[in-house]
């Protein structure tokens, strides 16, 4: 059983419900694609990205069309920081995708949204840190998303531990992921995220992460530790990215080869393997920290 805010999902109506945003996410990723290159919705050859150029970024909106066909057969029961955070941040991420922001015009943005969804999430007393937390995480998952497939495999691994994590409360981000994400990991490499994927997929996992934090009861702080153990990949790409850049006097925000996906190419791995060590370096973060809530 499944505790979709407040409503219970049967197996069965679970099942139906993420083979209906798959499809949709699929479907509209197809669709899209030709009017994305018309648009110059594309992504450009850089040297700190492995992957083809001209690639649809296509698969943020395709994600969020993937997790609307589910919200709308369940009455889209979110509440208005939950949209915010949700449709805020994808916007942010498409602007970008589209006119190329600059960084400080990009955060400015991000903080709006942040601390406007928080705002209305939590108690004014909690604010300041789901803002930072939902910026800190949104921005991880944006450095992360460097590599065909990395981030989407890496958060649907998160996905479903968040799930777990969750399971007698009720959970929104980390459904709408799962229901949604399979189709983008399946078109990996022929489309992109960009910005607004990146974006998207940190806004659902940083809700869910933020119910664990406050629930019902108040703070629970006995999530913290697991929570950060289950965003460990993040934390430490951006540490070791962060120090990176900081040591050569590179500004921080600038792309590079720096990250812990670019290290394991270097260090002899196939882009394919290395993708799949990442992946697999999450799971073993998702199962220690739920045994570690447990």
């Amino acid at each position: 059983m499944l505790f979709f805010e407040g409503q219970d999902l049967t197996t069965f109506e679970f099942t139906c419900l993420a083979a209906a945003g798959t499809l949709a996410a699929g479907m509209a990723a197809y669709a899209l694609a030709g009017p994305a290159h018309r648009l110059g919705l594309v992504s450009r050859r850089r040297r700190d990205r492995f992957g083809a150029g001209f690639v649809p970024l296509v698969g943020g909106p395709a994600l969020l069309l993937g997790a609307l066909v589910p919200l709308a057969a369940l009455g889209f029961p979110l509440s208005p920081g939950q949209a915010v955070a949700i449709l805020g941040f994808f916007a942010v991420g498409l602007a970008d995708d589209l006119h190329e922001l600059k960084p400080a015009s990009k955060f400015a943005l991000q903080a709006a949204v942040a601390v406007g969804a928080a705002y209305l999430l939590l108690p004014p007393a909690y604010v300041a840190f789901g803002a930072l937390f939902l910026l800190f995480l949104v921005n991880a998952c944006n450095y992360l998303d460097n590599m065909d497939g990395l981030l989407p495999g890496v958060a649907l691994v998160q996905a479903i531990a968040l799930m777990r994590l969750l399971d007698i409360s009720p959970s929104t981000g980390a459904p709408l992921l799962f229901w949604a994400m399979p189709a983008v990991l399946f078109l990996a490499g022929r489309i992109y995220l960009g910005d607004s994927g990146s974006h998207l997929v940190g806004a659902l996992l940083g809700l869910d992460a933020l119910r664990c934090f406050f629930g019902t009861e108040g703070v629970r702080t006995r999530f913290l530790v697991p929570v950060l153990l289950l965003f460990a990949l993040q934390i430490a790409d951006v540490v070791a990215v962060s120090v990176s850049r900081v040591r050569r006097r590179r500004p921080v925000f600038r792309g590079g080869t720096d990250h812990l996906s670019h290290r394991l190419v270097r260090a002899g791995f196939p882009v394919p393997k290395a993708v799949v060590v990442l992946v697999l370096a999450s799971a073993v973060c998702g199962a220690a920290s739920l045994l570690l809530a447990r």
